[in-house]
């Protein structure tokens, strides 16, 4: 209980950390710098006025703005909250994403390839992108190239739908037809190399994205589309969540007019070399590459020395 009475000059008070400061005092001596004997305290430190009293307003004035909208609550941002009295506060929740991988040839992740059959890749990887943009994934593992399997699949409890596989126009490549004929297809195909069969359409009020199998188309439809609507639903920003260098090309590069290409490149002594690599199967040029550069649809390429934007990718948290 607070004291009460009334402490005048050159008189002293036990109290407990935290209680008010009693009338008559001015400072605080922390209980290990001090000793009693006899009736007396004796002090082993400074007790200047103000000395370890806290005073109102100290920590956040009136009128501040404690935290502003948009950003990602840290565990102090909510200690600090409830400091001043907030214990609830309307906040944007982190997207639910569901990944369906599809393909009988798959395996699970890790597991060692077996003659046509290779292990799951693409799962991994996307779970991973989720957590950097905010999301929460999901899996339901290895879905068998089956339309009802996949439907299911489609329909799991999500905001957002991450399709991997069968999104092309081949015969097992279901994914398209039954979002189609079952919610919304937007679109299917686009002009961008790699990636070309990715899609976008709702079905039962979740966003679906048609990624394709192939593992760098995979990693760049993300990027381009799916990425970018996560970070919107969870109140983040839509830009690229890369560094960006500019940089001269080593060497030149070439594209076809009408059609994004997203090129993986190296950093090399200040200049920016792309990589030599064909088919978007080979994910590791991605783990070779520094980043990636991306060709505008009305460009033909680039020569040599021309200043170009790279996207590395380097997580940003290191920087």
């Amino acid at each position: 209980r607070p004291f009460s009475g009334h402490v005048g000059p050159g008189q002293a008070v036990r109290i407990m950390t935290g209680a008010p400061l009693p009338v008559g005092a001015d400072a605080v001596l922390p209980a290990e710098l001090a000793d009693i004997h006899s009736g007396q305290a004796w002090a082993h430190g400074e007790v200047p006025p103000g000395k370890h009293v806290g005073r109102k307003g100290e920590d956040i004035a009136a009128g501040t703005v404690v935290l502003r909208a948009g950003r990602v609550l840290r565990p102090q941002d909510v200690g600090v909250l409830a400091s001043i009295g907030l214990g609830h506060v309307p906040v944007i929740r982190q997207p639910r994403v569901q990944i369906v991988i599809t393909g009988d040839e798959l395996l699970p992740a890790g597991a060692v390839p077996q003659g046509f059959r290779i292990a799951d890749s693409n799962g991994p990887m996307l779970a991973a992108l989720v957590r950097r943009d905010g999301g929460v994934p999901y899996s339901a593992g290895i879905i068998p190239d089956q339309p009802q399997a996949i439907l299911d699949a489609m329909r799991s409890p999500a905001d957002v739908v991450l399709v991997s596989g069968g999104s092309s126009v081949g015969q097992e490549d279901h994914a398209p037809l039954l979002l189609k004929r079952h919610g919304e297809l937007v679109f299917h195909g686009i002009a961008m190399r790699p990636s070309s069969p990715t899609g976008l359409g709702r079905l039962e009020g979740r966003l679906v994205f048609l990624l394709p199998g192939n593992p760098v188309s995979c990693l760049c439809a993300y990027d381009v589309f799916a990425g970018r609507a996560i970070r919107a639903m969870g109140g983040r920003s839509k830009d690229w969540p890369y560094r960006r260098l500019r940089a001269p090309l080593a060497r030149k590069i070439s594209s076809a007019v009408g059609r994004l290409d997203y090129l993986r490149v190296r950093v090399v002594d200040g200049q920016v070399e792309p990589l030599a690599v064909g088919g978007a199967s080979l994910l590791s040029s991605t783990t070779r590459a520094d980043g990636f550069v991306l060709v505008p649809p009305d460009s033909e390429g680039a020569p040599p020395g021309t200043e170009v934007e790279v996207f590395l990718y380097d997580c940003p948290w290191r920087l």
